[in-house]
């Protein structure tokens, strides 16, 4: 057994070790130089627990506990644990190891004490510290890094706890995450400021070259948004709560649907329409080819015109400008053959005080007529000054 409890040196005393001064002075010496920048291989094959080796009066050759740089060999069968001597002492470690099938746990620290796990990363490299009873992973732990160069990391990277910035001189440094098939899953063109999804070359502040998913509120201010800027076969579709259609934009026939598929008009319309439902002074108007009030709902006077901007006259006015085009106000056109043309439905009087008349008497004055066509024939509707 050494003498030194760190390095394991062989010390010399008055008296001790008589005539092995040289011997046991070269071996102390070589295990300091072991011990500074020497390198073994240790087989970690197995599982369980497995000691670094300790040599006494072998000039070092088999002593591992000693050396600066380890290397972790072989194939685990289980879990493993590697245990140093609970001293205080420091290692480089590239473990090298393979982890077989499980795979395995791999863990390095003093004898008794608080071990590392050892990540599950072949050819993976360690600077271990430990103060006798707990071991401690230097670069996990190293504050800040500082890398002039390329900056690897074959294993998982995390960032807890701080901000991470990235480019923060602002120089034309591009960023790229790829996938497990997309090489520019994410691509920060730091050239044009833009980020692109699934494109090297994004077009826009945002592309994206595939779908693109939203399942919360979205708010679209103080710009313009604009869809198939291209003009291609590409329709847009909005989903209600039990409506696959609800509104629907078929690019291919240049229409717009509500509740279906397949609109048939420029506007389709499968369902109720409701227009001013709060009861609102909202006028509705409808151009013609060269009637600028070809129909208009006027609001705020509750009336509906025909050719007429501001209806006064009824419930609905019909106003035919045009002196040239031969065109009646109303053209009435009854298919139903047994059933009237026109129905009227009010309070009956026998004299002119309601809106229907039962008189018989003829002692009103006839004062006009008015011009209709029945059947192509211009007929005259005789009306008095009274009902009576």
């Amino acid at each position: 057994m050494a003498d030194s409890t760190i390095l394991n040196l062989d010390l010399q005393a008055t008296g001790a070790n008589a005539g092995t001064w040289g011997t046991v002075t070269n071996e102390n010496l070589q295990k300091i130089e072991k011990g500074i920048k020497g390198y073994k291989a240790v087989d970690v094959a197995g599982s369980g627990t497995t000691s670094l080796t300790v040599s006494s009066g072998t000039a070092g050759a088999s002593d591992e506990q000693s050396r600066a740089s380890l290397k972790f060999t072989g194939t685990l069968t289980g879990n493993m644990a590697v245990e140093c001597e609970a001293v205080e002492t420091w290692y480089f470690i590239d473990d090298s190891s393979n982890r077989g099938a499980g795979p395995y746990t791999l863990s390095f620290g003093p004898a008794g004490g608080t071990a590392v796990s050892l990540m599950a990363t072949t050819g993976a490299k360690y600077i271990i510290y430990t103060d006798g009873s707990t071991a401690f992973d230097v670069l996990a732990d190293a504050g800040n890094v500082t890398a002039n160069g390329t900056l690897t990391a074959g294993g998982n990277v995390s960032f807890d706890t701080g901000t991470f910035v990235f480019n923060t001189s602002k120089g034309d440094y591009d960023a790229r995450f790829a996938g497990d098939t997309e090489t520019n899953l994410l691509f920060v063109d730091a050239g044009t400021d833009r980020v692109g999804v699934k494109t090297g070359s994004p077009q826009a502040d945002l592309e994206v070259a595939g779908t693109f998913k939203v399942t919360g509120n979205s708010d679209f201010d103080g710009g313009t948004f604009i869809f198939n800027d291209s003009q291609a076969d590409l329709d847009f579709r909005i989903e209600g709560d039990g409506q696959e259609f609800l509104f629907m934009v078929d690019a291919s026939t240049d229409r717009v649907g509500i509740n279906t598929e397949t609109p048939t008009a420029d506007f389709n319309v499968e369902g109720a329409v409701v227009f001013n439902d709060d009861g609102g002074d909202k006028n509705f108007r409808v151009e013609g080819d060269t009637d600028e009030n070809l129909f208009i709902s006027d609001a705020s006077a509750d009336k509906i015109g025909i050719g007429v901007a501001t209806p006064a006259s009824g419930k609905l006015e019909v106003n035919q400008t045009s002196t040239t085009a031969a065109i009646s106000c109303i053209n009435l056109d009854q298919d139903d053959e047994d059933a009237e043309f026109l129905y009227f439905d009010g309070t009956s009087a026998t004299d002119s005080s309601t809106n229907i008349s039962s008189a018989t008497t003829t002692t009103g004055s006839k004062v006009g007529a008015v011009r209709v066509s029945i059947g192509g024939t211009a007929r005259w509707i005789r009306f008095y000054d009274t009902a009576e």
